[in-house]
């Protein structure tokens, strides 16, 4: 199967979830080839009108009575996704939970399915959370599962309990990315990595050409965001050597929190694909692919909070990953 990234979008009821999706698929991911994975309580609709640019797909696959989150078997699941990936060939599928689902069976359930997971999403209401927390257990596993926490509705409330809610999320989860908005509108290129993705498509559809030297470009700003309040910012590098597979997994495990995001293609001297490496807020993957066309041994894209700052240290870093 094709290795499509997914992002799990979840929270609980009402928290803002598909309020979230029409705000990105209008902005961020628009014109993306985007399959969306609707998951209501008591009936999953894999829904096959893909957003932008797929209208030609009228239907995919429905599945009844269960969630994707537990409920159906591997076999089912499985069969759902090769539909969606072989009839709408997206570049990225969105899986909205239900809202009384932990999200954490997922993980094994994609690697299973042969899916690299993008990110864990997920919304939290402002006004409703420590009832939530307080009445249910899955609204803490929500939490705990997030690589991205959005407090919504942050209008609802006043600043010292917003500043309680930021306190108690945090005891769940001390690893996630949060911001704060009203009615689920957030930089969403950070959330669903539009730039590393433009990115990779540009490493994989690339002629062979001469290695690129090594090093990186100034930092820039991502959709827009970069010279806002949140200074989002984002650089590339290319590398060209292979590199020590347990020093540069040491490497990722080591970048500093303000990094978000990190995608991109290595070699490495201990086997002869490229391996495309995925980190998202302290969490970190590695698959190997092949790529007949991708030229360079190694080229990166790496997002965060004015990134200028750790820029020549991880440059550094990369530079001690080098196989000797």
């Amino acid at each position: 199967m094709k290795p499509v990234p997914v992002d799990v979008v979840t929270g609980f009821l009402g928290a803002g979830k598909t309020t979230l999706l029409r705000h990105v698929l209008g902005g961020a991911l628009a014109g993306e080839r985007v399959a969306v994975v609707m998951n209501e309580i008591g009936d999953v609709s894999i829904d096959g009108r893909v957003v932008r640019g797929l209208e030609h797909v009228e239907s995919m696959v429905e599945l009844d009575s269960g969630c994707v989150c537990c409920s159906i078997d591997d076999l089912r699941f499985d069969a759902a996704v090769q539909e969606i990936v072989e009839r709408a060939d997206p570049t990225l599928i969105i899986l909205e939970t239900t809202g009384a689902a932990d999200p954490e069976p997922l993980r094994g359930r994609l690697e299973r399915a042969g899916l690299p997971l993008d990110a864990v999403i997920t919304v939290v209401d402002a006004e409703n959370a420590d009832r939530m927390l307080r009445e249910t257990a899955v609204a803490g596993a929500q939490i705990r599962a997030a690589d991205f926490l959005l407090i919504n509705k942050t209008d609802l409330v006043d600043a010292s309990a917003l500043a309680r809610l930021r306190r108690r999320i945090g005891r769940f989860n001390s690893r996630a990315m949060v911001m704060e908005c009203e009615r689920s509108s957030v930089p969403a290129e950070v959330l669903f990595a539009t730039a590393a993705r433009r990115y990779r498509r540009g490493a994989e559809g690339r002629e062979a050409a001469p290695e690129p030297a090594s090093g990186a470009g100034p930092p820039y700003p991502v959709g827009g965001h970069g010279r806002g309040p949140d200074r989002i910012t984002a650089f590339t590098w290319h590398g060209s050597h292979a590199l020590d597979q347990a020093r540069f997994e040491r490497f990722l495990r080591r970048l500093p929190a303000s990094i978000y995001r990190a995608k991109g293609f290595v070699r490495f001297r201990e086997g002869d694909w490229p391996c495309l490496f995925n980190f998202t807020c302290g969490r970190y993957e590695l698959n190997w692919i092949q790529l007949g066309r991708f030229a360079g041994p190694a080229e990166a894209v790496f997002i965060g909070r004015e990134v200028e700052r750790t820029r020549e240290a991880i440059l550094q870093a990369l530079e001690d990953c080098r196989a000797r």
